[in-house]
């Protein structure tokens, strides 16, 4: 989720190296270009060089009477000022840019675009997501009036980067589609097209790694590490195999996961490439997944390890708000009471307390501003657009029947899907929910059966029913390796005996035993979902986060748990009436 303000400004300033700039003096620099003097002001030279070369842009800029440079100059200015000094002089920059009396207006507008963009920058560096948006949005408007296509690519990137990491997966997605579409409409008219499907690839992983959708991630990884090698970029493959890494955890591939992570986390010879590439917080994220694994094996005391690490990290950047730091809190909040910690106790559910508000605050205020100012104009510019193709009168005729065809088609579609739906919520609020049922290639059982001793597997299936009757699936810090401690038994032989007899992996069979004992459990037990927060009935049901929950909880019966908990509060209002 991190990335430095360069990644953000990705491609606005893919300039040439300029190490050989930090021993010009005013002289030399009196004698540069505007476009050289640019060059310098977006480079990482010292800070006697860029801000000498600010005040030569600027003296340079009064001389000449032009007022738009200098409202260039303000601008790049704030690339390398702290904040908020960064903010206020990005300001003064679209100020300077209003006094100008005659202007050409694309001119105008190009330079808007820009200088709110750079805004949007200099606010979500410094973790401020829901301004960063608003001011990207702002952007997004002026470069569709320049036709700065490569600025709309970036910022429709951004956007949908923003919408996955707080609970919009599934527009993230689209909108990262209809990014893909422009982007190869406008193939042959953008330079370094190949950057920007880097770039766009690279994205497009992380919404599908956020929707838990592991296959598409897989597979535009995949094309990732290919386009990587196939152009030496080793930069971009340690990228891509970090993505991989991830995607490795989810699939439950811990060892290869583990090791990919060490590979660029462990510092080997001193500092490693990969550590000068990354900051603190990104750093953070990759140490999460380590502990997570650990806490997968088993090993408490390592995941404990991480997560203090990460802490440590949270608490010098002033605790900003990322996607698994309230997990972090949850972990430890749990270890310091089991360790009757009263202090460790009471900082952690402060910090808990303060994620889970900060979380949804931020998801509310992205989402309503997202809806308002981009999604609902981008949706009336298409309608405007196809309104424009329809008027000619050459196309009328075969865009109406296209058209209706295609709102035909979507209405039979919604239609369809929300009949499935009701019925699914129908059912499920009046029948008991049971357990799924996959079905395993007769080959692929046949197999492992064959490897399975009878009796250890009637005893080991005789366990398993009695750790169930016990709801022993509840506990949420429950794994495959204390499971199989528990019921006197090995890892994997446990895992064997669930995969034929259960026809599941561990992970799905201790997801569905949760969901389902759940959804069973609301329905008798209505006054849960009144007096407890969403938080706590996933934690109720064993689930360490809700996305978790809510995902699993949608995929057992179509909806979602806020949709199924405010159906089955009516239930039992009318019951009470």
């Amino acid at each position: 989720m991190v990335y430095k303000i360069q990644r953000l400004l990705f491609l606005l300033a893919v300039l040439p190296s300029l190490a050989q700039t930090n021993s010009l003096n005013n002289e030399d620099l009196s004698r540069l270009s505007y476009d050289e003097l640019y060059q310098i002001m977006v480079s990482e030279s010292d800070s006697v060089l860029l801000n000498s070369t600010f005040k030569i842009y600027v003296k340079k800029a009064i001389n000449k009477n032009d007022t738009l440079q200098l409202a260039q100059a303000y601008r790049l200015r704030s690339y390398n000022l702290a904040y908020p000094e960064g903010i206020k002089s990005v300001d003064s920059s679209m100020t300077i840019a209003k006094t100008i009396n005659h202007i050409d207006k694309k001119d105008f507008d190009e330079f808007m675009a820009l200088a709110h963009y750079t805004k949007g920058a200099l606010f979500y560096t410094n973790d401020m997501n829901y301004p960063a948006v608003e001011e990207c949005i702002k952007s997004y408007q002026y470069a569709r009036k320049t036709d700065n296509k490569k600025l709309v690519v970036n910022i429709l990137i951004f956007i949908a980067d923003i919408k996955a990491v707080y609970g919009q997966e599934d527009e993230a997605i689209l909108l990262q589609r209809q990014t893909l579409n422009f982007l190869e409409a406008n193939k042959t008219t953008i330079e370094e097209y190949e950057n920007y499907y880097y770039y766009w690839t690279e994205q497009m992983s992380r919404c599908f790694l956020f929707s838990k959708e592991l296959d598409s991630a897989a597979k535009y990884i995949d094309i990732g590490i290919l386009l990587a090698k196939k152009t030496n970029d080793e930069k971009q493959l340690r990228s891509f195999k970090i993505q991989q890494s991830k995607l490795n955890f989810y699939l439950g591939n811990f060892e290869a996961s583990k090791d990919s992570l060490n590979k660029y986390i462990e510092e080997q010879n001193g500092q490693s490439m990969y550590l000068e590439e990354r900051n603190e917080l990104s750093i953070a994220d990759d140490l999460f997944y380590l502990g997570m694994i650990e806490g997968e094996y088993g090993n408490t005391s390592k995941k404990k390890q991480y997560f203090l690490k990460i802490d440590s990290i949270i608490k010098s950047k002033n605790y900003p708000l990322r996607d698994n730091f309230n997990e972090v809190y949850q972990f430890l909040l749990k270890e310091a009471i089991s360790e009757n910690d009263n202090l460790k106790t009471n900082e952690y559910l402060h910090r808990l307390v303060y994620y889970d508000s900060l979380l949804l605050t931020t998801q509310k205020q992205l989402r309503e501003i997202t809806l308002k100012k981009f999604d609902l104009p981008m949706q009336e510019e298409e309608k405007q657009m196809l309104g424009d193709i329809i008027s000619t009168k050459s196309k009328w005729l075969t865009w109406f029947y296209v058209l209706s065809g295609i709102m035909l088609i979507g209405l039979s579609a919604y239609y369809t899907k929300y009949s499935r739906i009701k019925k699914r919520l129908a059912y499920a609020l009046s029948h008991r929910i049971d357990l799924d049922i996959p079905t395993l290639l007769p080959e692929r059982q046949e197999a492992d059966d064959n490897k399975l001793d009878e009796e250890i597997v009637a005893k080991v299936l005789r366990n398993l029913k009695d750790w169930e009757e016990q709801k022993g699936f509840l506990d949420s810090n429950l794994t495959q390796q204390t499971l199989a401690k528990e019921l006197n038994t090995n890892s994997a032989y446990l895992s064997q005996v669930i995969n034929v007899h259960k026809k599941q992996n561990f992970a799905s069979y201790l997801k569905d035993l949760r969901i389902t004992y759940a959804i069973n459990d609301l329905k008798s037990n209505p006054g849960i979902v009144q007096t407890k927060s969403m938080v706590q009935i996933a934690e109720m049901y064993g689930f360490n986060t809700v996305g978790v929950f809510s995902k699993a909880f949608k995929d057992k019966i179509g909806v979602t748990p806020g949709v199924f908990f405010k159906r089955i509060i009516e239930h039992s209002q009318r019951k009470i009436s």
